[in-house]
C-alpha cells in the first residue's frame, strides 16, 4: 500500500510542477514581416488606406477610404506579400473613386458607397463595410478568385453616421455611430445575415440592442469576443476605451472595473486617442491601435495589447519608431515606395488580428498594409470578468482574504476579501514560478465591505496558483489548486 501511495503522490506532483501554465510575459518583440508596396506598379492600395479587415493568415481585405476625398471602396489580397497579392485592378492615386454596391440578384438594388472608414472581415471571405450613404448603409462584399465582389447583402441603420463595425462567431453585426466631440455615440447590434432575412430583403431591420456610451465623443471602433458577450468600444475623443458584459438578446452592462486610456501626445501637444480595436480569440488579447486621427504627423502611431479583463497594458509595438529605426525619418518609404518592412508614414486608424495572432495595421498616409509577427509566444489570458460583486454582512474589522472556494476546483472558483476602509485594490494571480497570470482587479476603489469574484481558469493547466490582494499599503496571499 505505501508504495501505491507514493506512486500517487508522484503522480499528483508531477500533475503540478511540469505542466505548462500561461503567463502574461512577453517573451519576444514585433517586427514588420512586410509592407505592401506603395507604387504604381501592382499590389498598391494606390491612395488613403484607412482600415483593415482579415480572413485569414496574409488575406485580407484593405478599405479605401478618406477623411477629405470621395474614395471608398475595398481591395481583396490573398496569400499577399509586399508586392503580391492583390486582388483586381485600381488606379493608383485616384482623385475620386467610389464603388457601387450592386445587388446581384437585382440591378436596381444600388447603393454608391460613401466615406467608407470601417470594416469586419470573416473566415467565409465576406466583408462588412461601413458606408456613409443617406441611408448609412452596412454592405456586404465577397472576395472570390481574381476581385471583390458585391453580396445580396446590405442593411439600412438610420441617418446617424456609422463607423466601427464588428462580427461575432454567431454572426451578429455589431455597429458604432460616429456621434460628435460633444454627443454621445451609441453600438447597435443586429442579427446577421443568416438569421435576418431582411439583409437580402426590404435591407431595414431594427437593431437587437442599442448600448449608449457613457460619455460624449466619437467611437472609432468595436470588437467583440467569439459570443459577443464582451464587448469594447473606443472612445477616440476621451482617450478611452470601454468594456461592456452581456449578451443581444439580454442587454449589456458596462464594466466599471475596466481601465484603457491614452496617454500618448503628438510632437504638437495633442492628445492622441484608440482608432481601433481587434480581439484575439485564441489568447484572449486585446489589440488597441493608436494615433493622432486625422493629423500629418507621423511620430506616434502604435498598438497596445491589453487584458481583456481590466484594461493594463501588457505590450506595445511602436510603429512609428519602427519606421524612425528603418529610415531615420517619420515621413519617407525608400527604393521608390517599394522597401518591403516598413511604411514610413505611421498613421494607424485601423488594426486587425489574424487567428494565430499576426497583426495587421493600415498606414492611412502611408498608403499600404502591414503585417506584424511577434517573435516570441503570445500568452494567454484567462476571462475573469464575470463581476466583483458586494457581500451583505457586516463590514470586516481586518484586511482580508479568504480561502477560495471551491478549493481543488475545475473550471472556476471563488475569491472572497474584506476591505476596512476606503482603498485602491489590486487582486492578481500567479503561477508558481511567480508569473503573473491575470489581474482580476487592476487598482479599482472600493468602499469598506465584504467582495467576491468569480475566476474561471478553464485555459488553464493544472496546478497549484498564488493569488495575491493589495490595498497600496497591504500584501496577503494564498495558494490554490486547479485540478483538470
Amino acid at each position: 500500500m505505501k508504495k501505491n501511495y507514493f506512486v500517487l503522490f508522484l503522480f499528483f506532483s508531477f500533475l503540478f510542477i511540469v505542466q505548462p501554465t500561461n503567463s502574461q510575459t512577453f517573451d519576444g518583440i514585433w517586427e514588420c514581416k512586410y509592407a505592401t508596396w506603395d507604387h504604381p506598379d501592382a499590389n498598391a492600395t494606390g491612395t488613403n488606406t484607412v482600415n483593415v479587415g482579415v480572413v485569414g493568415e496574409n488575406t485580407f481585405f484593405a478599405i479605401i477610404g478618406s477623411l477629405i476625398k470621395a474614395v471608398s471602396f475595398p481591395i481583396g489580397y490573398r496569400d499577399a506579400t509586399d508586392s503580391t497579392g492583390r486582388l483586381g485592378f485600381f488606379p493608383y492615386k485616384p482623385d475620386s473613386l467610389e464603388v457601387d454596391w450592386m445587388n446581384p440578384d437585382n440591378a436596381f438594388d444600388l447603393i454608391t458607397a460613401k466615406r467608407t472608414l470601417g470594416i469586419a472581415a470573416t473566415p467565409d471571405s465576406l466583408a462588412y463595410v461601413t458606408s456613409n450613404d443617406d441611408n448609412h448603409n452596412i454592405l456586404v462584399f465577397k472576395m472570390g478568385a481574381d476581385s471583390v465582389y458585391s453580396t445580396p447583402y446590405r442593411l439600412e441603420t438610420g441617418t446617424d453616421r456609422i463607423h466601427g463595425i464588428a462580427v461575432s462567431d454567431n454572426g451578429n453585426v455589431f455597429v458604432t455611430t460616429y456621434a460628435a466631440d460633444n454627443a454621445k455615440a451609441t453600438v447597435r447590434v443586429y442579427k446577421g445575415i443568416k438569421d435576418e432575412p431582411q439583409w437580402s430583403d426590404l435591407h431595414s431591420s431594427n437593431p437587437l440592442q442599442t448600448i449608449t456610451l457613457p460619455d460624449t465623443g466619437r467611437a472609432l471602433d468595436v470588437a467583440v469576443n467569439e459570443d459577443g458577450s464582451l464587448l469594447y468600444v473606443a472612445n477616440y475623443t476621451l482617450h478611452k476605451v470601454y468594456l461592456f458584459t452581456g449578451s443581444p438578446t439580454t442587454g449589456y452592462t458596462i464594466h466599471n472595473n475596466f481601465n484603457f486610456e491614452v496617454h500618448d501626445t503628438s510632437n504638437t501637444g495633442t492628445r492622441c486617442g484608440p482608432t481601433g480595436l481587434a480581439f484575439l480569440k485564441k489568447n484572449n488579447l486585446l489589440f488597441v491601435s493608436v494615433d493622432n486621427y486625422g493629423s500629418s504627423t507621423y511620430e506616434v502611431g502604435k498598438f497596445y495589447i491589453a487584458n481583456p479583463n481590466t484594461g493594463q497594458i501588457l505590450d506595445t509595438c511602436d510603429i512609428a519608431q519602427w519606421n524612425w529605426d528603418t529610415f531615420a525619418s517619420y515621413q519617407n518609404r525608400t527604393l521608390d515606395g517599394k522597401f518591403p518592412t516598413g511604411s514610413g508614414y505611421t498613421s494607424v486608424y485601423g488594426i486587425d488580428v489574424d487567428a494565430v495572432g499576426n497583426v495587421y495595421t493600415p498606414s492611412y498616409n502611408g498608403w499600404t498594409i502591414e503585417k506584424w509577427v511577434f517573435t516570441g509566444q503570445l500568452p494567454t489570458v484567462p476571462i475573469t470578468v464575470l463581476g466583483v460583486e458586494r457581500v451583505d454582512g457586516i463590514n470586516p474589522s481586518t484586511f482580508s482574504l479568504a480561502q477560495n472556494y471551491p478549493n481543488p476546483f475545475n473550471p472556476s472558483t471563488t475569491i472572497e476579501f474584506g476591505i476596512t476602509e476606503r482603498a485602491r485594490i489590486t487582486l492578481t494571480v500567479y503561477n508558481v514560478a511567480g508569473e503573473l497570470i491575470t489581474t482580476l482587479v487592476n487598482g479599482t476603489e472600493f468602499e469598506s465591505g465584504n467582495y467576491k469574484i468569480t475566476f474561471d481558469a478553464s485555459r488553464l493547466a493544472s496546478g497549484i496558483y498564488i493569488y495575491r490582494i493589495n490595498n497600496g499599503i497591504t500584501n496577503i496571499s494564498k495558494k490554490m489548486t486547479l485540478i483538470k
